[in-house]
């Protein structure tokens, strides 16, 4: 289930460098399924909260710039759930009132989708080319090594193996069909790099900064057509359209859309004709 969410602001309002912390804060004022999982530190939550978006773009600044809301502008933000106690509540909540950075906001239900695994693998044809967006910064963390760590390490760019590792985690840990045999050095040779344009990018968040990656990246899927990898792997890359990939994905970090190069394709004539 994915929900998208709506408010207005009626001034002014400066908010964090990285905006996702209203979006939690909004469903906190109303769900005590979503504050039982976020007080849970393990990883894979079945939740997922955007950063506050502008016209569908994700809000956050470089290196510890606010973000400013405009007064009577509309801003929305995404909630993904795989919790169906959190699903009954949003419906026994349509709009409500929180307050935060000592202004109050009312939210507005916008849209309710509904998935199930079926659906989620029709959303990207089969194609051999797959064009992965990383919309907000993205954390790929390698496997820890056995001597104590002093700070988290993320990768600068989508190293597959990483990528993989880290959707299929989330997939196994919540869903009820087991994926496996998607994972390690083949995970090279079936979802090959041919193109990309990626920014590293340092944001601050809480008290600190963390440095991973946006912009987008050109895949060529190797698998065999029709096989069962290859469909595993379709799943799991448009999966990750609604839970997003690496750590802290839960708080909106590794924000990603995933489409075939054919959708991509026209996506992009269908706007050029909307401007003509």
């Amino acid at each position: 289930m994915i929900i998208t969410y709506s408010f207005v602001p009626s001034h002014e309002v400066i908010v964090q460098p990285f905006s996702s912390k209203f979006s939690r804060t909004a469903l906190l004022s109303f769900s005590q399924t979503y504050s039982k999982h976020i007080e849970n530190p393990e990883e894979g939550k079945p939740f997922r909260v955007t950063a506050i978006k502008k016209e569908g773009k994700p809000l956050y600044s470089r290196k510890g710039r606010f973000v400013t809301l405009r007064a009577n502008e509309k801003y929305t933000f995404n909630v993904t759930s795989l919790d169906n106690d959190f699903m009954q509540e949003a419906i026994s909540n349509p709009s409500f009132s929180f307050e935060i950075y000592n202004e109050k906001f009312s939210v507005e239900l916008e849209k309710m989708e509904i998935y199930d695994e079926e659906r989620i693998t029709a959303l990207i044809p089969d194609d051999r080319l797959i064009r992965i967006d990383f919309l907000t910064p993205t954390l790929l963390q390698p496997p820890r090594p056995s001597f104590k760590r002093k700070k988290n390490r993320y990768v600068i760019f989508p190293y597959v193996p990483l990528l993989m590792s880290s959707i299929v985690s989330h997939w196994n840990k919540n869903m009820e069909r087991k994926i496996t045999n998607v994972l390690g050095l083949r995970t090279l040779y079936y979802l090959k790099e041919v193109d990309y344009r990626l920014f590293p990018i340092t944001v601050k968040y809480d008290k600190g900064f963390v440095r991973g990656f946006t912009g987008w990246c050109l895949f060529s899927l190797e698998a065999k057509r029709n096989s069962k990898l290859r469909n595993n792997i379709l799943t799991l890359l448009s999966y990750a359209n609604f839970v997003g990939v690496g750590k802290s994905r839960a708080i909106g970090f590794g924000e990603i859309r995933v489409r075939s190069a054919d959708q991509g394709r026209k996506e992009k004539s269908n706007s050029e004709a909307q401007q003509t």
